[in-house]
């Protein structure tokens, strides 16, 4: 973490700051959730089938994934992202989150994906704020990605080693 994020964990202040000219988040939004490999992705899936923009990896990430993993989500959209910005005709009504991921060689990246906040509010949160503060800072610090990870893993990667079979021109994944 740089100096300036060591202070502000230090201090206790959630990472996530609202850009000139927005609205902040709601209460709910400030928070950190734990969740299984099955439910980061589903919400990888559910991104991808309403076509908001942030998701996928499909068959690709629940293949790469630490199958007893827990992964970490965290609402952090970028300004030009922020809910209720625009896009067309129509405000964004999804949060852009940052997504900690245990990969299966135990390999920690991060990627991005939309979150309808509903979905995300239902989601349970059972860690101390002081956990959630922790992994917040490293989602948001974490500079691999999961396409990065795809690239130095492609060499190896086939189905007997990882279960994915890529289709023909598909291999590694296209989302960071």
């Amino acid at each position: 973490m740089t100096p300036r994020q060591w202070v502000a964990f230090l201090l206790g202040r959630w990472p996530v700051r609202t850009p000139a000219g927005h609205r902040p988040l709601p209460a709910e939004a400030n928070v950190l959730k734990p969740l299984d490999t099955e439910t980061i992705c589903a919400l990888h899936d559910k991104a991808r089938r309403l076509r908001l923009g942030l998701g996928g990896g499909g068959p690709w990430l629940r293949a790469h994934l630490d199958r007893d993993g827990v992964h970490h989500l965290l609402p952090d959209p970028a300004a030009y992202y922020w809910p209720g910005t625009p896009v067309g005709d129509t405000p964004i009504g999804w949060w852009q989150c940052t997504a900690l991921l245990r990969m299966r060689d135990g390999e920690q990246v991060r990627t991005m994906v939309a979150v309808l906040p509903e979905s995300f509010t239902a989601l349970p949160s059972t860690l101390s704020r002081r956990q959630q503060l922790r992994l917040a800072h490293r989602a948001r610090s974490t500079e691999r990605d999961t396409y990065l990870w795809g690239r130095e893993h492609e060499a190896e990667c086939a189905p007997e080693v990882c279960g994915y079979v890529p289709e023909p021109g598909n291999s590694a994944p296209t989302t960071s």
